[in-house]
C-alpha cells in the first residue's frame, strides 16, 4: 500500500487540506534532501549517520501517511544497523526517488 489514507484523513480533517499539503511538500523536501546525504553516507561507509538519518525520514513520511516511502526508508535503517544486509543499501537508497515520486503523485491526486 503506498499511502495510509486513515491517517491522511485525519490529518486532512484536523488540520485541513492546505496545511496538510505544506506537511507534505516539507517531507519530499527533506526526503530529497535526506536522499542526497544518504547517498554520501553510503560512499564513506558512515552506516550509523546512515541508519540515523533514514529513521528521521521515515517518521516524517509516517506522519503524513506515506506508507510505502516510510517502509522503503525503513528498511534502509534496518539495513545499515545490519552488518549481513548492508550490501543492500546501494540498491535501497537508489530505489528512493521513484517512491518519492510515486507517493507525490498519488498525494497531488487524492489531495488536489
Amino acid at each position: 500500500m503506498l499511502l495510509d489514507t486513515a491517517i491522511i484523513d485525519e490529518m486532512r480533517e484536523t488540520l485541513g487540506d492546505e496545511i496538510y499539503r505544506g506537511f507534505v511538500s516539507r517531507m519530499l523536501a527533506e526526503v530529497e534532501e535526506t536522499t542526497r546525504s544518504l547517498e554520501n553516507l553510503l560512499a564513506a561507509s558512515d552506516l550509523e549517520t546512515l541508519a540515523r538519518a533514514a529513521h528521521r525520514t521515515s517518521g516524517s513520511a509516517a506522519g503524513i501517511g506515506a506508507k510505502a516511502l516510510h517502509a522503503l526508508l525503513k528498511d534502509i535503517e534496518n539495513a545499515a544497523r545490519d552488518p549481513s544486509s548492508a550490501h543492500t543499501l546501494p540498491r535501497l537508497v537508489a530505489a528512493i526517488p521513484a517512491r518519492a515520486e510515486e507517493t507525490r503523485k498519488a498525494l497531488q491526486a487524492l489531495v488536489p
